[in-house]
């Protein structure tokens, strides 16, 4: 694994060269080239040493120079040789390990008046030269490179130290990229000796016959000449150009990608992942990109290459655990498809499904089976509910809510549609059913469809519409219900559509049996009223006291009758309310005032728990009034003598409670669930009057009103009721 990083590394490092281009190396460096021309005119290589003699003689206006030869054979010219580099500039001189790795330095003679460095570099994989070394071991002492000797000799000095194995070379472009002068031009005299003043000069073979080359990011058609190797390592170090090495980066980037596969990846979908995985890679690589012209070497390889482990990894576990869960959801549905079969089925037909035979093991082949037999059993489920759906229910449509379209609709739904609103063309969807709900709202219907209830998710109260088809009104009561599928992440409507014209027709005929009924008796108990308090006034002794049991019984007739119209003005929506603000502190009073003579007739006290004042409530107050009136009227009826009766009125944040309490001897629990209904008496007293319709008002009032009324009895403390009227209501 680590030789193909390596060998991925060092490719990624060509291409950067590359992409980056040539840039132009430092004026000051010029390579001096034993080239074919130089070998042609001054014969076979090695040169005698007098030539270099010569040359250096050339050369001595320069800075320093550097010998990029090995000069470790003694010849008879070293004298003449020492005698030049006495009086040249500074001189290095190259040394190399031999295969031995014995370190060949020049000569004795040679070395005492020069300096020494190794040309020693390092090939890749590839046979490419990325790096160099700065000090090699020569006798336990650090030996400088050649490029450092260089440095050192003319005067300059360079942060690297013999801690610094190698360095990444920087290269400037490829062969002849350095200012470049032919050997045997400069020794003919052919160049000034002006233009070497001050500049750094490298001599070394330049000719391919030689044979000191190697292979560069930017070689091309041949190899570069080790000199110029040498010029360009002079160079990285002399304006300290050399590449260096994020390391810490590169370790906040893998911990980086450890944050992703914890945190990112496990929540994210695969095409999420592969987007943002592809994303930090171009990041990546365009810093690295970045930082390489800034002469920072930052290898994205290993990075891409962890990265691209990890999410593998990462991809191979999910699919582990996604197999794993598939296996367990396959048991589990396998049970609960068993258990809920049983709920369904009185008896399974065996031939569809056997649930003796439910898969224990993991073997997916027995799940699929028994999938396959479940999809035979619910079949026969489906037609059965089809052909109820089709025949036996009334017209049924499901929507989706969140879309609207319709889901299903059985037979008597479509009927009712072809029949009703033929022109409308397919089934309605959600918005335009509700459209014609309003659209076709019943006559005299005060009902109002709750739309917003419904789509909050709550259940709507049913509406009635009426239809008109070849000039008879037929009505038809729609409820509308929401329906939730939690284990399938389903909300929809579902509206059942009943025919209710006969109950209209019903309900219409009673309306005018009552209303000319009482009509009827309330004229003549007018008249046996009137007659009745006439022979009050004329009569004595016992014929007086008939007189007045018939006032008496007339009255309470045509109080049944009024308690019994008004009942029915508010189920029938015939009575309207009448919304006006009002103090709910004068309306405990009004009310406590009204039954204060039957009250003071029991010798009962009643008591006010009422604040200073309240804020506006928004209501028809001759009905909250006569709704108050009511329960005092029991409270008073059904308490003992010399006892007291309590009304409190108290003022929460959205309500107010109205509460009227007594000592009575309470109601007992079987009688509390009815209390509230038509000739509901509760306790059947035989000394109390009453007919059972006063709280029956109470509860329509209060209903009207958005309120409720509630009830708390207990023996040995009376019966307490509460109202409870919302400050916000729907008008």
């Amino acid at each position: 694994m680590g030789g193909v990083v390596t060998v991925l590394s060092d490719k990624t490092m060509d291409n950067l060269f590359l992409q980056r281009g040539p840039v132009q190396p430092a004026q000051e460096i010029i390579i001096v080239g034993v080239d074919e021309e130089s070998l042609a005119a001054l014969g076979a290589w090695p040169f005698p040493r007098r030539f270099h003699a010569e040359l250096l003689a050339r050369l001595n206006k320069a800075k320093v120079i550097g010998f990029d030869f090995l000069f470790s054979e003694a010849t008879d010219q070293d004298q003449l040789m020492e005698a030049a580099l006495q009086t040249s500039p500074p001189v290095v001189l190259a040394s190399a390990r031999s295969y031995q790795h014995q370190v060949l330095n020049p000569t004795p003679i040679l070395a005492n008046s020069s300096s020494t460095g190794h040309i020693e570099i390092i090939l890749g994989r590839d046979g490419v030269v990325r790096r160099a070394k700065t000090f090699i071991n020569e006798k336990q002492l650090p030996l400088p490179a050649f490029a450092l000797s260089m440095l050192q000799g003319a005067g300059l000095k360079t942060d690297l130290t013999a801690s610094d194995k190698s360095i990444l070379i920087n290269y400037y472009g490829p062969e002849n990229t350095f200012l470049y002068l032919s050997y045997v031009d400069v020794l003919r005299g052919d160049i000034p000796a002006d233009f070497f003043k001050d500049r750094f000069i490298l001599v070394g073979a330049q000719a391919l016959g030689i044979g000191d080359s190697h292979i560069t990011p930017f070689s091309k058609n041949r190899p570069t000449p080790g000199v110029e190797i040498q010029a360009t390592i002079f160079n990285n170090i002399l304006d300290n150009s050399h590449f260096r090495q994020l390391t810490l980066f590169s370790w906040m980037s893998i911990g980086t990608i450890v944050l992703l596969c914890i945190f990112v990846w496990p929540w994210m979908n695969e095409k999420s992942n592969l987007i943002i995985n592809l994303t930090f890679v171009l990041l990546f690589t365009f810093i690295s990109y970045s930082l390489f012209r800034l002469h920072i070497f930052l290898n994205p390889v290993p990075l891409i290459i962890f990265l691209t482990l990890t999410f593998l990894a990462h991809l191979a576990i999910e699919r582990i655990w996604t197999a794993r869960e598939l296996l367990h959801e396959l048991k589990r549905l396998d049970r609960q498809l068993a258990t809920q079969l049983q709920q369904v089925y009185t008896n399974i037909p065996t031939q569809f499904f056997n649930l003796e035979t439910v898969p224990s093991k993991s073997g997916i082949r027995q799940h699929i089976s028994q999938l396959h037999a479940s999809v035979n059993v619910m079949g026969l489920q489906h037609h059965f509910i089809e052909n109820l759906l089709r025949e036996e229910l009334p017209p049924l449509i499901l929507w989706d809510k969140t879309s609207g379209l319709v889901i299903i609709a059985n037979t008597m739904f479509h009927t009712f549609w072809n029949r009703h609103f033929s022109g409308q063309g397919a089934l309605p969807d959600l918005s335009h059913f509700l459209h014609l709900i309003e659209e076709n709202h019943a006559q005299g219907e005060q009902t109002q469809f709750d739309f917003d209830t419904l789509l909050e998710g709550g259940q709507a109260s049913p509406v009635d519409i009426g239809m008109t088809l070849l000039g008879r009104t037929r009505y038809y009561r729609v409820n509308m219900n929401p329906v939730e599928v939690a284990n399938i992440e389903f909300n929809g409507v579902l509206a059942v559509v009943t025919d209710v014209t006969e109950i209209k027709e019903l309900e219409r005929l009673k309306d005018e049996i009552v209303s000319i009924v009482s009509h009827e008796l309330k004229l003549p108990l007018t008249a046996i009223l009137g007659y009745g308090e006439i022979l009050t006034d004329s009569l004595q002794n016992s014929e007086k006291e008939y007189a007045k049991e018939i006032c008496s019984q007339a009255m309470r007739l045509n109080r049944l009758i009024e308690d019994f119209l008004d009942i029915t003005r508010l189920e029938h929506g015939s009575r309207q309310l009448k919304r006006f603000p009002m103090t709910l502190v004068k309306l405990v009073r009004e009310a406590t005032k009204a039954v204060s003579i039957s009250a003071e007739k029991k010798a009962i006290t009643i008591k006010q728990e009422t604040p200073y004042q309240t804020t506006p409530l928004v209501g028809d107050f001759n009905l909250l009034l006569q709704a108050l009136i009511n329960l005092l009227d029991n409270a008073i009826k059904f308490s003992p003598e010399n006892t007291q009766v309590t009304t409190s009125l108290v003022e929460e944040t959205e309500q107010f409670i109205i509460c009227v309490s007594d000592q009575g001897p309470g109601i007992p629990a079987d009688s509390q669930e009815e209390i509230f209904n038509k000739f509901n008496r509760g306790q059947k007293t035989p000394e109390q009057d009453g007919f059972g319709l006063g709280l029956n008002f109470v509860k329509q009032v209060v209903e009207k009103h958005g309120g409720s009324i509630s009830l708390i009895s207990r023996t040995e403390s009376g019966a307490k009721f509460c109202i409870t009227l919302p400050k916000t209501q729907e008008s």
